[in-house]
């Protein structure tokens, strides 16, 4: 669940004990602690927030994560992607994340699960694997 808040410039957005996030808008004040990521410091050395989104505590450091943004894959993330650029022995993968991903084709399991080298043949039959 994510609480909703709406917060005045004088108050702060109190420590989450629990797992629910305070939702601020840029200019709310934060806390008067570390500020990081989506944050600034104004002229009372509080901490506000400069996009809309999330706070998140990590002990003293307050960052605010963006409710829109850009995907940033991780390892062993499944994703789905349109096939952007054919290249050499690899595709260029469009998963609307900052940069696209590249799928090597021996990476690509081969149908009926053969297991071998990939060859030139196969180079030219990338079409017909995905």
């Amino acid at each position: 669940m994510l609480e909703i808040r709406f917060i005045k410039e004088v108050d702060e957005v109190e420590p989450s004990i629990n797992d629910n996030a305070a939702l601020v808008t840029p200019g709310c004040v934060i806390s008067s602690d570390t500020g990081g990521h989506g944050t600034w410091v104004d002229q009372n050395e509080r901490i506000s927030a400069t996009v809309v989104g999330s706070v998140v505590r990590i002990s003293k450091l307050y960052t605010v994560r963006p409710l829109r943004s850009r995907y940033n894959g991780e390892v062993g993330d499944v994703v789905i992607g349109r096939i952007a650029e054919m290249q050499h022995k690899r595709w260029s993968v469009d998963v609307n994340a900052r940069l696209n991903a590249v799928l090597f084709l021996s990476s690509i399991n081969l149908p009926g699960g053969e297991l071998r080298r990939k060859t030139e043949e196969d180079e030219l039959m990338m079409r017909h694997h995905f």
